[in-house]
């Protein structure tokens, strides 16, 4: 089981701040590790995860968080809406929309106050993503997930 956390920025004259974070369990071996990747960036983020189609009647859960007082948008997979986000935590399980091959997540909200973070944490067996964003008000994240 591998994972790998690729964070893209536009690097743009506003401050966003972005903080990213992956851990990694390899069952086979018992070896873990973690980075962090830390930037100023606006626009756009970007992970990258291979999984297991063996784990796949496990939860794959994707949560959304933040303090603001206002969000709004959506998550789609594979180009079709599945959840609104409308409250300061909004939880999916991403397993009934996966299967082997390659697939697309993508987060896009708008929220205020700006300044106020907001957490992508995607939890599958074995692998952990964690990204904090705040700064500019908008989130757009892509999660492009392999299963093998």
């Amino acid at each position: 089981m591998t994972i790998s956390a690729v964070f893209v920025g536009n690097f743009l004259n506003n401050h966003q701040s972005t903080v990213a974070q992956s851990d990694i369990n390899n069952m086979q071996d018992n070896t873990s590790s973690s980075t962090t990747f830390t930037s100023n960036s606006s626009g756009y983020q970007r992970g990258t995860v291979s999984l297991s189609g063996a784990n796949l009647s496990q939860p794959h859960i994707l949560k959304i968080e933040t303090s603001a007082t206002k969000l709004n948008g959506k998550i789609i997979v594979n180009g079709k809406v599945v959840k609104n986000l409308n409250n300061k935590t909004t939880e999916i399980d991403l397993s009934r929309y996966l299967s082997v091959g390659e697939h697309q997540v993508e987060i896009s909200a708008n929220y205020s106050p700006a300044m106020s973070p907001i957490t992508v944490e995607f939890n599958a067996p074995n692998s952990n993503v964690t990204q904090q964003t705040s700064g500019n008000g908008n989130l757009k994240y892509q999660l492009d997930i392999s299963v093998r």
